[in-house]
């Protein structure tokens, strides 16, 4: 006979993040750790068999299910949260054992709670049609969009340079609207980390090292959208009041653990890419590339061309949902790695070159893709929703989403297993 459940929700958390731990010893996507440094590379060390781990995975489960939280509306949402948690944690190692959902959509609700919708290739021609008007210049669509986006390139020896000073003005713009700790403060580091183009590795105590790829294509317009989704008021900010909330005040120790998978993923990718609309409104943010980025990058030739340079941005943006589908066919529908590429041209807008990178990217995230753009619309209902808020407003709601997750679930608050 078996010893019997753990049902404290301290110690079922404290069984979460060690069991979190022990997966990445098999996964290679990085995740976000601050606890203990000696127990995380002590687990580093204790390489146990996927199969070996199935059953406390179960019986981490079966405790949450177990726990009795009718007293205090506190625990019931934590344990749903952990629930959450749990479950993405067993689907994860199941995808990481070759053990595949059914389809796309089955390994979205698996892994992140949520139904994403699947869009028709119609959708996305439609919107391409529009962009041929203003993309210049004759022959097929991809092509004149390629060499016109690839003026826009900022050469390689200013990368660094436009970033930084990106970084200060997206830094001004937030603590302009933030109380934030006077000690936060970021790390610069031009080095590739993973298949990202970018990656905030939050370190603890309000610091980040900001890693920005030294290898993926840096165009204008990646200045801002990184500066404000990595760092200000991005996934540094994020978890900074994360973390003094979850952890310093409650002390909800499976905080410790950010793994890329779990409902969690939606609020935070989506509220990272929303901080960048929030802190650059559309005119501000193509006065900042035409008066600063622009110089920086020895470009300013193409300072008549920024506007419509921006309106090609603008379509990029809304055929994301297309990185969605490249996803759910290559992964699930045995499209070929070069159709996929294709597509991501045709109607992710993409440069061959970023294509190529996006679709290594979707080869290490999988359906993780849905979390930028699903996250961004759910994020943005959940601020703005039909009150129309003023800037002010928005800012408190977003800092809200950031001290408090949230959760987009469907309506699974009870505690039945979500299954692979």
């Amino acid at each position: 006979m078996g010893a019997p459940l753990e049902t404290d929700l301290g110690k079922l958390a404290e069984d979460y993040v060690r069991l979190a731990l022990h997966l990445h010893n098999h996964d290679p996507n990085p995740y976000i750790f601050i606890g203990d440094k000696a127990q995380q590379a002590a687990i580093k060390e204790d390489k146990r068999p996927l199969p070996a781990l199935e059953g406390a995975f179960a019986r981490l489960r079966g405790g949450l299910e177990a726990a009795d939280v009718s007293g205090s509306k506190d625990d019931s949402f934590r344990r749903a949260l952990l629930a959450d948690r749990a479950d993405a944690l067993i689907a994860r190692a199941a995808l990481l054992q070759g053990h595949m959902p059914e389809s796309f959509e089955a390994e979205v609700e698996a892994l992140y709670s949520v139904s994403v919708p699947e869009l028709p290739e119609e959708h996305f021609r439609a919107l391409v049609v529009e962009l041929e008007q203003i993309i210049p210049g004759s022959g097929p669509l991809p092509e004149r969009m390629s060499a016109f986006r690839d003026r826009f390139l900022v050469p390689h020896d200013h990368v660094e340079k436009v970033v930084a000073a990106t970084l200060k003005e997206a830094r001004k713009r937030t603590r302009a609207h933030l109380d934030l700790p006077e000690d936060e403060g970021i790390t610069l580091l031009m080095n590739n980390f993973g298949a990202f183009g970018a990656f905030a590795e939050y370190l603890g105590k309000g610091r980040t090292n900001v890693h920005f790829s030294t290898t993926m294509p840096f165009h204008v317009d990646r200045a801002i959208e990184l500066a404000t989704h990595e760092a200000y008021p991005g996934h540094h900010i994020q978890a900074t009041l994360l973390e003094a909330e979850m952890l310093d005040k409650r002390g909800w120790r499976e905080w410790e653990m950010l793994p890329l998978f779990g409902a969690h993923t939606i609020v935070a990718e989506g509220a990272a890419n929303y901080g960048v609309g929030l802190s650059f409104t559309r005119a501000e943010r193509i006065a900042y590339d035409r008066d600063v980025v622009l110089p920086m990058a020895g470009l300013t030739h193409l300072t008549p061309e920024i506007e419509t340079y921006h309106r090609y941005v603008d379509y990029v943006e809304r055929l994301n949902y297309a990185r969605n589908e490249a996803a759910r066919r290559f992964l699930y529908q045995g499209w070929s790695r070069e159709r996929a590429i294709d597509w991501l041209v045709a109607y992710g807008l993409e440069t061959r070159t970023i294509a190529e990178m996006r679709l290594n990217i979707i080869e290490a995230i999988r359906s993780y893709v849905i979390t930028y753009n699903y996250g961004l619309d759910w994020v943005t209902e959940h601020i703005e929703g039909t009150d129309a808020p003023d800037t002010a407003l928005r800012w408190q709601r977003l800092r809200a989403l950031f001290e408090k997750p949230v959760m987009p679930l469907r309506a699974h608050w009870n505690m039945a297993p979500r299954r692979p």
